[in-house]
């Protein structure tokens, strides 16, 4: 099995600014892209596990290639997974970029 960096990341927003952010979830998955270049976002309602009051980051540490091998990703640091959270924590849900 080949082992590759993680590259996209699961998004889920805490349940008090769930159905804020969902409103928003392109507009928050460009701003992380253009934070984090290289690595892909997908936001999503559900989390695998209770995330309280915080962001909940979850890396996609598996995939399956063109030739249908499977590859497992090496674990991101956890300053990382931080910083993603962090980005999160600051989004301003009030601010358009519609001009």
């Amino acid at each position: 099995m080949d082992y590759r960096d993680v590259t996209e990341f699961v998004v889920v927003p805490p349940v008090a600014l769930r159905t804020e952010i969902w409103a928003a979830k392109e507009r928050l998955a460009d701003h992380l892209r253009r934070q984090f270049p290289g690595y892909s976002f997908r936001i999503a309602r559900l989390a695998p596990v209770d995330t309280g009051e915080w962001f909940g980051v979850y890396p996609v540490m598996n995939f399956v290639g063109a030739d249908n091998q499977a590859f497992m990703c090496n674990e991101p640091p956890s300053w990382l997974l931080g910083e993603i959270r962090m980005v999160c924590n600051a989004f301003d849900l009030r601010k358009s970029f519609a001009a």
